[in-house]
């Protein structure tokens, strides 16, 4: 026993002046590992103090590379086989990668398989790309986990100026080329909503109208110009015609003769009565039953 005793004391010594590391204390009751070398200074491994299932790990038999991680490679039974491995993961200050795209050997921000990629703060969701099969899948959701068009907004979004307007622009069909139809606002001192009609417009033709509070509307053109057809009095040279709207400063009328065929009228303006609202015109001729008179009342203003 003595010699056993001497025995270890000279390997321990020998392993201490060399320089080496050494196995420093195996606990089998508390289950921990210390390592150490000539330094007083240990470094452990412990094993969970309860629920523990015996398995076993088996070491990588080169040593990796800078970067590079332990990851679980295969196992059989309660055996695990670790290797290195290039270590994937995107750093919150940037990471550096070789070439962006979905390919291989190629990196990306995203979900490999088919569940929804979803961002969020403060554990709400802001942003959602359907990642499911189906018709929805890679559409863009912003405000909504159920988007129905590739990009789909549920929210206000403003077009921030940077000292000019920004625009929304919208591209001409490819095969005409590269330009494009824009909206952009100009200087304005408050806020301007349109709200858009509830329909399409009922036939061709038909303009935007809008209301004092931007309510938009189709509606025909020249639908509210005062205009009428008058009903002389047989024989008469003059006529004097009311009119069914304020007339103001500017007015226009543009008058025309209604006659049979055959005959040529000639027709002048002579008055304009803006407090009895009333125009005067002379013909050419007495008028008969079959002549009328159409007039219109143009504001330019």
């Amino acid at each position: 026993m003595t010699t056993l005793k001497t025995l270890l004391a000279i390997m321990t010594f020998m392993i201490i002046s060399m320089g080496s590391p050494m196995l420093f204390g195996q606990s089998q009751t508390t289950g921990t590992l210390n390592l150490r070398n000539a330094q007083p200074a240990t470094i452990s491994l412990t094993l969970p103090s309860t629920g523990v299932t015996a398995y076993t790990l088996t070491l990588p038999p080169t040593t990796g590379v800078a970067g590079q991680a332990l990851t679980i490679q295969s196992v059989t039974g309660t055996n695990a086989s670790l290797e290195w491995t290039n270590a994937s993961f995107w750093q919150l200050d940037g990471t550096s990668i070789t070439t962006g795209g979905t390919a291989a050997n190629e990196q990306y921000l995203g979900t490999s398989n088919a569940q929804d990629l979803v961002l969020a703060s403060n554990a709400t969701e802001a942003f959602r790309v359907i990642g499911t099969p189906g018709p929805r899948q890679g559409y863009l959701g912003i405000g909504t986990a159920l988007p129905n068009a590739p990009v789909d907004i549920a929210k206000t979004v403003l077009l921030s100026n940077s000292g000019t307007s920004t625009e929304l622009r919208f591209a001409e069909p490819s095969a005409g080329g590269s330009n494009y139809s824009a909206f952009k606002a100009g200087a304005q001192t408050a806020d301007i909503t349109y709200t858009l009609p509830e329909s399409a417009p009922a036939s061709d033709g038909m303009v935007l109208t809008a209301t004092a509070g931007g309510t938009l509307t189709w509606d025909r053109p020249w639908k509210d110009i005062p205009r009428g057809i008058f009903v002389p009095v047989v024989g008469n040279y003059i006529h004097v015609i009311p009119v069914s709207t304020n007339i103001t400063s500017g007015t226009i009328p543009i008058l025309t003769m209604i006659n049979p065929p055959g005959t040529t009228i000639g027709i002048s303006l002579t008055a304009i009565d803006d407090i009895n609202d009333t125009i005067t015109v002379e013909t050419s001729i007495a008028l008969g039953p079959a002549d009328k008179i159409a007039w219109m009342l143009v504001q330019p203003n």
